[in-house]
C-alpha cells in the first residue's frame, strides 16, 4: 500500500467514542485518567450518574481529583472553587459572585454494557447511536469477564497486534493458536472505515483454549474466525465453532466474542479495556476464571512485546526509518491508513477555526 499510514506521530482522532473506564471502576471517589493526552476527572453523582470533567481547575490549574466531592459538587483543593457535575463553577469562596463563563469542560459520557464511553471531540458530533454494539456483554444468555491493562505502547500498535494472528504461536504458544492456525489463508476486506479479517479452519482437532471453553477437547471442528476493526477505539473478534464429533450436551455450534478497546493515554501509552462473552458453559464460573487467566496471560505477553517495540522507537526514532511489511500485515495496513485518513480529515476541518482565532480583532 502506498498511502500514508498512521503511527505514533499521527494526531489522535478526537471525534470518536472511547472507553473511559469499566463501569465497575467508577464510584463516589474522584478519579483521574489521562485520555488522548488530557486529564479527565471521573466520578458518580449521588443518583449513580457517571460524570467526566476536565481534571483542571480553570483558576490555577490545580487537579480537581485532589479536591473533595460533597453531594454532586466538586470543590477544588487549592482555593475552594466549587463546580457542578456539568462543569460550571457555582461558588468562589473569596468573592460573592461567580465570573460569567467560569467552568471546566464536561465531556459527553455514556454508560453501556459494562463500559463508560467518552467523547473527547466536538460535543455537537457526539451521537450515542454510533457507539459500537456490544449488548451481549450484559446478555443473560452469555457469560464472560472484563479486564484492564495499562500499556506502555502506542494504541495503533495494539490494533495492529490484534488484527495479526500470525504472532500467536511465537508469542503465546499452542494454548492460543498453533503454527498451522497462524498459517491459514485469510480474507481481508475494507468496508468504509472498518476492516474485517476472516479465517476458516476446517476439520481439525480443537485447540486448548477453545476446548477449555466448550469442553470438547479432541473433537474435530470447523472454526470460523472474524476480526473487526470498527473504530480507533474498538476491535471485536468473533469465533464460531461447529463440532463435527457430536458436540456437547446436545449442541454442536458455539460462539465466543472478545472485545478489545484501546484508549490512547499519550502517544506512547494506552488504556487497554477488554471483555469476553460466550454462549457456552455460562453457569461455570470456574471456566470463566480459567479463560480469564489464559486471556490475561496472552494480553500481558502482547503488552510486554509492544513495550519493547515502543522502546525501540523512543530510543531510536530515526526520521527516515521505514519498517518492512509482509502479507500478514495487510489488515493492519488498512487500519493504519483509515486512522491516518480520519486524523487528517479532522485536522483539515479544524484549520479554518484556528486561522480565524489568529486574525487580529
Amino acid at each position: 500500500m502506498t498511502q500514508s499510514l498512521a503511527d505514533h506521530t499521527t494526531p489522535f482522532v478526537r471525534d470518536e467514542w472511547y472507553v473511559a473506564a469499566l463501569s465497575s471502576e467508577i464510584d463516589r471517589r474522584l478519579q483521574d485518567r489521562k485520555i488522548l493526552g488530557i486529564g479527565v476527572l471521573l466520578y458518580r453523582c449521588e443518583d449513580g450518574t457517571a460524570v467526566a470533567l476536565h481534571n483542571r481547575c480553570p483558576h490555577r490549574s490545580f487537579p480537581l481529583s485532589s479536591g473533595k466531592l460533597v453531594g454532586d459538587t466538586v470543590t477544588c483543593g487549592y482555593h475552594g472553587l466549587a463546580f457542578g457535575s456539568d462543569g460550571r463553577c457555582i461558588a468562589v469562596p473569596s468573592q460573592s459572585t461567580v465570573p460569567k463563563g467560569l467552568g471546566t469542560p464536561a465531556y459527553p459520557l455514556v454508560e453501556r454494557a459494562l463500559f463508560l464511553w467518552i467523547w473527547m471531540g466536538d460535543p455537537a458530533h457526539a451521537d450515542p447511536a454510533t457507539i459500537p454494539d456490544h449488548h451481549w456483554l450484559s446478555d443473560p444468555d452469555h457469560a464472560g469477564f472484563t479486564g484492564y491493562i495499562h500499556c506502555r505502547s502506542n494504541y495503533i500498535r495494539l490494533h495492529e497486534n490484534v488484527l495479526d494472528l500470525t504472532h500467536f504461536p511465537y508469542l503465546h504458544g499452542d494454548a492460543v493458536g498453533d503454527v498451522t492456525f497462524s498459517q491459514l489463508p485469510f480474507r481481508t476486506e475494507r468496508k468504509g472505515h472498518q476492516v474485517v479479517v476472516t479465517r476458516k479452519d476446517e476439520g481439525r482437532v480443537i485447540n486448548g483454549a477453545n476446548a477449555l471453553i466448550i469442553g470438547n477437547e479432541g473433537h474435530r471442528c470447523n472454526r470460523l474466525s472474524e476480526s473487526w476493526f470498527t473504530s480507533p477505539a474498538f476491535h471485536i473478534a468473533h469465533t464460531m465453532i461447529e463440532d463435527l464429533d457430536g458436540g456437547v450436551n446436545g449442541r454442536a455450534e458455539f460462539h465466543n466474542k472478545i472485545i478489545h478497546c484501546f484508549t490512547p493515554e499519550t502517544q506512547h501509552s494506552c488504556h487497554y479495556f477488554y471483555a469476553q462473552a460466550r454462549d457456552v458453559a455460562i453457569d461455570r464460573p470456574d471456566v470463566t476464571d480459567a479463560i480469564a487467566r489464559v486471556a490475561y496471560k496472552a494480553f500481558m505477553e502482547d503488552e510486554e512485546a509492544l513495550e519493547l517495540v515502543e522502546r525501540t522507537w523512543t530510543d531510536e526514532d530515526l526520521a527516515d526509518y521505514r519498517e518492512l511489511s509482509v502479507r500478514g500485515d495487510l489488515p493492519g495496513l488498512h487500519m493504519r491508513h483509515i486512522i491516518f485518513e480520519r486524523a487528517m480529515i479532522e485536522k483539515a476541518a479544524s484549520l479554518p477555526s484556528r486561522q480565524a482565532e489568529k486574525q487580529p480583532a
